[in-house]
């Protein structure tokens, strides 16, 4: 479980009940790259679970590795620690510094890297409708301690493919394209990305290198997600809640 009890005073109006209750859990995970050598590449603040996917994740939005070819080996060091060995040597530099759970600066390799998404792939109103309470069903940790981000993979009919959570809503989608990286289903352009929470750039950029047309979200879209989901040609659709969306860039492929 990606919880952990601890004692509560739960104050209601002139009433005081001590009980426990869950928090969603948050601790470092240190990322090692080795190629002739191994060293620290990161420090990720995150919710411990589906570790292989988060660091395959979190490297390929970094530019670090392109498939899954580049990578030899990952390794569970400890539960705070994952290995990973390169088939290249390193060409991004090693960050000086701790990746919190709410990092703005995320996925900065693709600022340089954009890539313009040409499909085909549509979508009618009624599925995107119907997105978010499937992402809220399937939430488990989300529902014992209502202190997680998600994110997670649709086809355009609906169905649910993979749902990660984390304390981290970018941590959620590095989970999410580790997962498509092991699969070798980069580019994911038969899918659709819906998470929970709000659409910065870092979250709308991972998903667009990933191959993902059409990126939705229950709040809002930040500029500069905007403009780049209008320049690599990828549907982005906010306030997703009830029976009403807006979409911010290509309605082409909402039918």
């Amino acid at each position: 479980m990606q919880a952990k009890r601890v004692r509560v005073f739960k104050i209601r109006n002139e009433t005081e009940v001590v009980e426990d209750d869950f928090v969603a859990e948050e601790e470092p995970l240190e990322v090692r790259t080795c190629y002739d050598d191994c060293q620290t590449f990161a420090i990720i603040m995150r919710t411990p679970g589906n570790d292989k996917e988060l660091v395959l994740g979190f490297l390929y939005s970094e530019g670090v590795i392109d498939t899954i070819d580049d990578v030899s080996s990952v390794s569970i060091k400890s539960d705070n620690v994952v290995e990973v060995r390169l088939n290249k040597p390193l060409k991004v530099k090693v960050r000086d510094m701790i990746v919190n759970s709410s990092c703005g600066i995320c996925g900065r390799a693709f600022l340089y890297t954009l890539n313009i998404l040409k499909c085909n792939t549509r979508v009618s109103r009624d599925v995107i409708f119907s997105l978010p309470e499937k992402l809220k069903e399937n939430q488990e940790v989300f529902k014992i301690t209502g202190g997680l981000h998600a994110a997670a993979l649709f086809t355009t009919s609906g169905e649910l493919n993979y749902l990660y959570e984390d304390v981290g809503r970018h941590n959620a989608v590095d989970k999410l394209v580790g997962r498509l990286l092991l699969e070798r289903k980069i580019p994911a352009s038969n899918y659709i990305m819906q998470v929970s929470g709000r659409l910065g750039y870092e979250i709308v950029s991972k998903g667009i290198k990933a191959g993902i047309p059409i990126i939705c979200g229950i709040s809002a879209p930040t500029s500069l997600a905007v403009q780049i989901a209008e320049e690599a040609g990828v549907t982005l659709i906010g306030f997703l809640r009830g029976n009403s969306f807006n979409v911010y860039t290509h309605k082409e492929r909402v039918i």
